[in-house]
């Protein structure tokens, strides 16, 4: 069954950002739309190969001008935004979870290349605050189109963002994923985010990993000093970032997959 897009329009946000220090978060104010550009960005199905389900494609202007290619696929108030792994595929990284999320779990999803990364155009300019700016961006575009209860789902150098944003973000965000975060990216501090947490928070990570270690993300759930919290480690191998929730090259989804579906669905356990 094909999913249908709903009510996400293709729209372009055009967000006002107050210049911050290399040491704080961006200030970002609600985003609000404007006219598209005049040509149409391409499905996710065209860039990131299989699976070919339909999915609205828009963009998302950021900082200087900045054009961040997007897209929604699934239906309902019930959304994760993903926020991508370091790396030139952008969004093609999650676009076969959130595939499958709209097509069995009844979930809608946003996802985005950030600057840097696939199709999106950016100004030059310091990668940490425009991931920042970008997916606070996102979780407000969100929103405006009646996202009820939003997700963040963060891969890798992703996960790191989403802590931050989790952390920083009002109104709040429903849950934040972190899979295999790690402790720092560029000047992004996991450790000081995880302690200013206040919504539930998954973190998973699997032993063997070159980039994080089990140790590592142990601390970060210890940090956060959240009742609804928890740890997942899974077998020796089981790869890095979105590699964790299987699906790969037509493979089996993990257990974890359907946990953090259920995390997505308000299922905090």
């Amino acid at each position: 069954m094909s999913a249908n897009p709903g009510r996400f329009l293709p729209v372009v946000i055009a967000v006002s950002i107050m210049l911050a220090s290399c040491t704080n978060l961006p200030s970002l104010r609600s985003p609000t739309t404007t006219s598209a550009p005049a040509a149409a960005p391409p499905p996710p199905a065209q860039l990131c190969g299989g699976p070919t389900t339909p999915a609205q494609s828009l963009w998302l202007s950021a900082p200087g001008g900045a054009q961040v290619y997007a897209a929604v696929v699934g239906t309902g108030p019930t959304t994760a935004v993903f926020v991508q792994e370091f790396g030139p595929r952008g969004l093609c990284g999650f676009w076969p979870y959130a595939d499958w999320l709209a097509r069995t779990k009844g979930v809608r999803s946003l996802l985005f290349s950030q600057c840097g990364a696939g199709v999106s155009q950016c100004p030059a300019g310091n990668a940490a605050d425009q991931w920042l700016e970008v997916t606070t961006a996102a979780v407000g575009w969100a929103r405006t189109q009646g996202a009820g209860q939003v997700t963040l789902v963060g891969a890798s150098a992703g996960g790191v963002v989403a802590l931050q944003v989790a952390a920083s973000i009002r109104p709040p965000v429903a849950a934040v994923v972190d899979l295999s975060g790690g402790r720092r990216w560029l000047r992004l501090d996991s450790l000081a985010a995880a302690r200013r947490l206040q919504v539930p928070a998954l973190f998973a990570v699997a032993p063997g990993d070159s980039l994080v270690s089990v140790g590592t993300m142990r601390r970060l759930y210890q940090a956060a000093p959240v009742r609804a919290k928890r740890l997942v480690v899974l077998a020796e191998g089981a790869g890095h970032g979105s590699e964790l929730l299987g699906g790969v090259a037509g493979s089996a989804w993990t257990p974890l997959a359907a946990t953090v579906a259920a995390w997505i669905q308000g299922r905090h356990r």
